[in-house]
């Protein structure tokens, strides 16, 4: 039996699973990334983890999913949003020049594009989106049984579609793109916007400060029918529908996988949702997709990383 390690690095938490290479989860380790500036210390506890992981077992290699612009042929982070140290950084050069085991970078969404590809609800279809909806929101597009990845491995940053160009500037520079209209980060300061202009809602009884406010205290109101928090979350379920519409209408996929810290939350408008995506769809394509939300859960980009470089080791690239 063949055994990977893969490693989700992010914002604030690093998660990583020893997996075999059919994916089964035989041990995992999470813990908080801190301070993102200290490189040193963050490459420290990767690579703790990985040693604490494949002790006992004879590992062939290691992924790593990590957010940002990735060189995923040389293992080089040019740019991440969550981990400001990784600044065209040789992260795999690094790692294995510490365990002397083979080390693979990818993205951390098309590590859980590749999840979903062989273990997820993507498997047996050769083409489908796996999207991921939280404090951004990304994509990775499998076309004919391969992940697109386009000239810069930047293909899928559907979070950049834009859906309104006179609206909010997005992190990327740009502004009204769907991540600035839609993302967690848009639900939460929307919700805070609306508080100081003194639109009454429940949430204000279970809280003494708006800094408490969070996504997921707002779908809890959302759910009890507070009018402030359903209206919020339908503007970012709308918005979403319109993004999904526009990779209907150019892709066709067979599926759409929706993952991520916010599927709970658009979980309450759902339906209105789709009706959204089915208004703006093209009628063949928009009928024959389906849509889904993901099952892999908090594992799926460690998970995917892992299959990713038992893969990668092969010669193999997903």
């Amino acid at each position: 039996m063949i055994y990977g390690i893969g490693i989700d690095l992010g914002g604030t938490k690093i998660l990583g699973v020893l997996t075999d290479e059919n994916g089964k989860v035989l041990k995992s380790i999470k813990e908080e990334t801190g301070n993102t500036n200290e490189g040193e210390r963050i490459i420290s506890n990767i690579i703790s983890i990985i040693e604490k992981l494949k002790e006992g077992f004879e590992v062939k290699s290691v992924g790593i999913g990590c957010a940002g612009f990735i060189d995923y042929i040389n293992g080089v982070v040019h740019e991440s949003p969550n981990i400001k140290f990784l600044k065209n950084f040789p992260l795999g050069k690094t790692i294995y020049e510490k365990i002397k085991i083979p080390v693979f970078v990818d993205n951390d969404v098309k590590a859980g594009g590749v999840a979903e590809m062989y273990l997820g609800s993507g498997k047996n279809h050769k083409n489908f989106v796996y999207i991921t909806l939280g404090t951004g929101i990304g994509g990775c597009i499998v076309y004919n049984g391969k992940i697109l990845r386009g000239a810069n491995n930047m293909a899928g940053e559907i979070g950049h579609i834009t859906i309104d160009e006179f609206g909010p500037l997005c992190g990327c520079g740009k502004r009204g793109c769907v991540e600035a209209l839609a993302s967690g980060i848009f639900i939460k300061n929307y919700f805070i916007h609306g508080v100081k202009r003194e639109i009454k809602t429940s949430v204000m009884e279970e809280v003494k400060d708006i800094s408490e406010i969070d996504v997921p205290l707002i779908t809890k109101h959302a759910r009890k029918k507070d009018p402030f928090s359903l209206e919020v979350l339908r503007i970012s379920a709308k918005n979403v529908g319109l993004m999904l519409s526009i990779i209907i209408n150019i892709l066709n996929p067979e599926k759409i996988i929706i993952g991520g810290g916010l599927v709970k939350a658009l979980d309450v408008v759902f339906e209105e949702m789709i009706e959204t995506v089915r208004l703006h769809s093209l009628k063949i394509p928009f009928e024959s997709v389906k849509i889904e939300k993901s099952s892999m859960g908090e594992t799926g980009v460690a998970v995917g990383a892992s299959i990713m470089g038992i893969l990668r080791s092969k010669g193999v690239i997903p």
